[in-house]
């Protein structure tokens, strides 16, 4: 017999209510469903559902949650950020008080109040969106603590000062993963860490070449910096990807998050060579209708490669990007005559970002189907399957 074991949250949603019936027959604890539910979930655990058995078609309020039919569009790409309203409360309750514990006290003061925090929330409870929270701010406070440190007790070198901050978020955010397995810090140790090292490697070819204004002179260094970093992160993005097509594992939430760091850097990227040799920058009243469609192609492709990898960071990166590009075009092109006013232009700019937008999502796997089924088979057995 076939079984649907769906996707994680639909077999999260039939695992669940089980877990609570055993609890209330006092074979497991109560207060430990949830943890042993995201356990057994982690381990490809599920309830097996025959795919022949038919789906109760209930709407009204007394229809069972686990007897919902999971969603037919999607959610292959979903990172566990929110398990529940809990989760937002007490990450309130953590910006909050460690803003008001650092502007009482220090920086320095955050560290201990985030382990603290994170023992009890994040190794004890596994609260994932306070997970989130924690890692960020255990990374600014590293930034910031170790920028404060270093203006106090040094009186040169301060070119080396972003190297040193990054460093910091990167052994900070390692620790922090190190101890509680939350994949945005083991994202965020990886992307610092690079970072790390291109900066130190821009920094050197500065001294080493005795031209501190090499940058300036041959703008085409700072693009293959940027695009160096960014093809590295998104490659070791690409290999998480690759060990979890089925996103089930964390390795999808390290993945996802990397992606979020490489998208961008990608697109920026190319808009440094679009801009490579002239004196306009992007977002400049200058910019060209070639300059302007060669971002759109760059976020087009950007696009195609979200729809590929089923990754939508690729897809939101570019946006602001291609709104922009979009209004040049239309200024450009002469089209600002059709408009009574600049509102006007801006708005039907919105207008024209929202259609594509929805298009994408409503779209999303119809999409995939088309792309990922031209590709060769070798890579389709690498990609998410196509719903």
């Amino acid at each position: 017999m076939k079984f649907d074991l769906g996707d994680w949250e639909n077999r999260k949603r039939l695992l669940l209510p089980v877990l609570d019936d055993a609890a209330r027959e006092g074979l497991v604890p109560g207060d430990t469903t949830a943890r042993l539910g995201e356990f057994l979930l982690g381990r490809g655990v599920g309830v097996a559902v025959p795919v022949s058995a038919p789906v109760i078609d209930g709407s009204g309020l007394d229809t069972p949650l686990a007897s919902e039919p999971a969603s037919t569009v999607e959610e292959s790409e979903a990172p566990r950020f929110i398990r529940g309203f809990h989760d937002i409360l007490i990450t309130i309750g953590i910006v909050v008080g460690l803003l008001g514990l650092g502007g009482l006290a220090s920086i320095y003061a955050l560290f201990p109040a985030v382990i603290v925090l994170a023992e009890i929330l994040v190794r004890r409870q596994r609260l994932a969106l306070p997970a989130v929270i924690l890692t960020v701010v255990l990374g600014f406070a590293a930034a910031f603590g170790v920028g404060v440190a270093w203006d106090k007790f040094s009186t040169s070198g301060e070119e080396w000062v972003p190297v040193i901050v990054v460093m910091a978020i990167s052994v900070a955010t390692f620790l922090f993963y190190w101890r509680y397995k939350v994949p945005i810090a083991l994202a965020g140790g990886v992307v610092a860490l690079f970072a790390t090292i291109f900066y130190t490697a821009g920094l050197l070819t500065r001294i080493l070449t005795g031209q501190a204004d090499i940058f300036d002179r041959h703008p085409l260094l700072i693009a293959l910096y940027l695009g160096a970093f960014a093809l590295v992160v998104f490659s070791i993005a690409l290999k998480f990807d690759f060990a979890d097509r089925n996103r089930a594992t964390r390795r999808s939430d390290v993945a996802f998050w990397m992606h979020l760091a490489a998208a961008p850097a990608i697109l920026y990227t190319i808009m440094a060579l679009v801009y490579l040799g002239g004196d306009r920058i992007w977002f400049s009243a200058e910019t060209t209708v070639v300059q302007a469609l060669a971002v759109v192609g760059a976020v087009a492709l950007l696009m195609l490669i979200g729809i590929v990898l089923d990754r939508r960071a690729f897809v939101t990166s570019g946006l602001l990007s291609f709104g922009y590009a979009f209004k040049v075009l239309l200024d450009q092109g002469g089209f600002q005559r059709f408009f009574t006013n600049t509102q006007t232009m801006v708005f039907v700019t919105l207008l024209a970002i929202g259609i594509i937008v929805l298009a994408l999502g409503i779209g999303w796997q119809p999409l995939r189907r088309v792309v990922v089924g031209n590709l060769p088979d070798r890579l389709q057995k690498l990609l998410p399957a196509v719903r």
